[in-house]
């Protein structure tokens, strides 16, 4: 069974959104992709921009709280165990280059249970019901 995670990130304080999404995308992100790219089915970065809450206030990164989300899956229990075993042995370097990009005390990486529907069968279900 597939193992979906999600890793929503804070930059570092004193980075400029430009300077945080370089970057990730011109480090870390390379790290991981050479670390863990062959165990990975998906791998796909989102960086905030601007939107609004529930209640219709606007806002961005530094409201939501974070300024990227990234995702992952993996195929089944043995990537994941692999990628824990080869992050143990690169868990120096991985956490010094964290450090330059990230407040690690605020980023997160959290287990999904992915419930996903075709919103074009949801359309024609709507449409046969009227």
């Amino acid at each position: 069974m597939p193992i979906k995670k999600i890793v929503m990130v804070k930059r570092k304080k004193g980075l400029t959104p430009k300077e945080f999404r370089d970057g990730y995308e011109n480090s870390h992100s390379r790290i991981a992709v050479r670390l863990f790219g062959h165990l990975w089915t998906e791998y796909r970065r989102n960086y905030l921009t601007t939107g609004y809450n529930f209640d219709q206030k606007d806002g961005g990164p530094a409201e939501i709280g974070f300024d990227a989300v990234s995702e992952f899956v993996l195929p089944d229990e043995a990537a994941y165990r692999e990628m824990g075993r080869i992050s143990a042995e690169n868990f120096e370097m991985i956490k010094e280059d964290e450090a330059k990009w990230f407040d690690q005390s605020h980023c997160w990486i959290v287990d999904c249970e992915t419930i996903e529907e075709d919103p074009s069968g949801l359309r024609q279900a709507a449409d046969a019901s009227t």
